[in-house]
């Protein structure tokens, strides 16, 4: 995983973050992955223009995730909607 988390400084602009600030990123977001989870679902029908942009952010930060290694789970209401 470590290999994974240190791709992060290839990114052009990014600057270089130690191993355990890496982690610390990482254990923050899917903090907040988590804690926002039932919040996005539940405007998971919802067609305005903010609550669309919330999802479709949402869904990145869960990709970004997935690349770092850090698997959190898609809130069923989303995958219908995905």
């Amino acid at each position: 995983m470590s290999g994974q988390l240190g791709s992060l400084a290839a990114v052009e602009g990014l600057p270089e973050l130690s191993p355990r600030e890496l982690q610390a990123l990482r254990g923050a977001a899917v903090w907040y992955a988590k804690y926002h989870a039932v919040a996005v679902a539940q405007t998971a029908g919802d067609e305005a223009a903010y609550a669309v942009a919330e999802r479709e952010e949402y869904l990145d930060l869960l990709s970004a995730l997935g690349k770092l290694g850090a698997r959190v789970r898609v809130p069923d209401a989303l995958q219908q909607a995905a």
